[in-house]
């Protein structure tokens, strides 16, 4: 009976984990980057003397500086000239069909795109093809005026990279 919990458990969990979408914002004007995965949730807080990272799980938060990290001597081992070194098997690359599958698998739900070249003719040539290009869900757009801004979200479920990895 109780392995049958367990079990249970475990099955829930791999569904929950497969299932549950994975979703990336970036918003450069706002300096927003988040990455959401079912319950949890990192986010990237770029501050002007440091760089932050918050890693939330439900209720739990915890912030962690990225350079106080970076900054920490590395740790070197003793004893590494009396292991033998053993060689890897060579691993074969992935075909660019099958990362292609893989690529195929993510949905762009939003892209906002805010362009200034800084070259006036450049932006009058780029005016009418953004123009074209632009959707309700795909908004590019030049303007005059300095600012140079790309948002976006990207969605994505386990299931569907486990999907184009196998077929």
């Amino acid at each position: 009976m109780g392995l049958y919990i367990i079990i249970g458990i475990l099955v829930v969990l791999l569904a929950g984990f497969l299932f549950s979408p994975l979703v990336l914002q970036v918003d450069t004007s706002k300096s927003h980057y988040v990455l959401r995965w079912g319950m949890g949730r990192l986010q990237f807080i770029p501050t002007p003397d440091d760089w932050l990272l918050s890693i939330g799980f439900s209720f739990w938060r915890k912030k962690v500086s990225l350079l106080k990290l970076l900054a920490k001597p590395a740790k070197k081992d003793q004893d590494s000239t009396s292991k033998p070194k053993k060689k890897r098997q060579a691993r074969k690359p992935w075909s660019f069909q099958r990362l292609l599958h893989i690529i195929q698998t993510f949905q762009v739900r939003q892209f906002r795109l805010d362009l200034d070249t800084d070259d006036f003719v450049t932006n009058a040539y780029l005016y009418p093809v953004f123009r074209a290009l632009s959707t309700p869900t795909r908004a590019l757009t030049i303007n005059f005026q300095g600012r140079s801004q790309c948002a976006f979200e990207v969605k994505n479920r386990m299931i569907n990279v486990l999907i184009a990895l196998i077929f």
